[in-house]
């Protein structure tokens, strides 16, 4: 069996593999309906600017630009931005995708919008590059711009556990294997596939985070105001939540 630790994000027979699977049509139908509840939400405009931070494939962000937004996706995976470049040129899209560690942001006063999708947040490996991204993403905005951001809340987490689930897409057997550390505080993956008689395993760790940790980190970032809700659709976060989502604005008068 062959064990790759920690390089499932820069791995090209992952995303040649399990990216597909992960990305089904299914998912990638539902980013258009994602996408107008954040232009609700957000209020944006046509030509408006955003930043779709950790874009992956670029679902979310293709679907913005044909919208009328001018959007800059970013990711570390090289493997997601050519798809998401390729399915750009397909559609005749223009997307600035971007190629860099999210840490390294320099933009200053520039989008009125960023988004942050799909639990893509809490896989640095020192936690204080959490509240160090919050706080470069509080500068990229413009004055009173919106930071949206999609999770599986702490909470979500904790009541549809499952430590192992197992499933066969395309031919390849897969193996999800799940446990928590550090009090709660991170979530431990294990993810197996077996395919053509050879089993390759990934394991990573990322941390998890309840919506009162979120809002606290928000507001020590600089963030304004914030809301949280259980859906797209704006409904609480109970025990009935669907998502976290988290909206939050960059104060008007920050940054003038």
């Amino acid at each position: 069996m062959e064990k790759k630790k920690n390089s499932w994000f820069s791995d090209e027979w992952f995303w040649k593999t399990y990216g597909p699977i992960m990305f089904d049509a299914q998912r990638m139908k539902n980013s258009a309906y994602e996408v107008e509840q954040i232009i609700n939400l957000c209020s944006l405009k046509q030509n408006d600017l955003v930043f779709d931070c950790c874009c992956g494939l670029g679902r979310h962000s293709l679907e913005l630009a044909e919208r009328g937004c001018k959007v800059s996706g970013l990711d570390l995976s090289q493997g997601y931005l050519d798809l998401a470049r390729e399915e750009a040129s397909r559609r005749s899209l223009e997307v600035d995708f971007i190629h860099k560690d999210a840490r390294t942001i320099d933009y200053e006063n520039k989008f009125d919008a960023i988004i942050n999708m799909f639990t893509s947040f809490g896989y640095f490996e020192d936690p204080d590059d959490d509240l160090e991204l919050l706080r470069k993403l509080n500068s990229a905005l413009k004055p009173g711009g919106t930071l949206f951001m999609e999770m599986t809340g702490k909470e979500i987490l904790a009541r549809d556990f499952e430590e192992r689930t197992w499933f066969e897409r395309e031919g390849i057997k897969i193996m999800l294997e799940y446990s928590v550390d550090l009090n709660w505080t991170e979530l431990c993956n294990r993810w197996l596939f077996y395919k053509d008689d050879k089993m390759t395993e990934y394991s990573f760790s990322h941390r998890i985070f309840s919506a009162s940790e979120m809002a606290a980190m928000l507001w020590k970032a600089g963030f304004s105001t914030i809301e949280i809700y259980g859906s797209f659709e704006k409904d609480p976060y109970d025990h009935k939540a669907k998502n976290l989502i988290l909206i939050t604005r960059k104060d008007k008068d920050q940054g003038e």
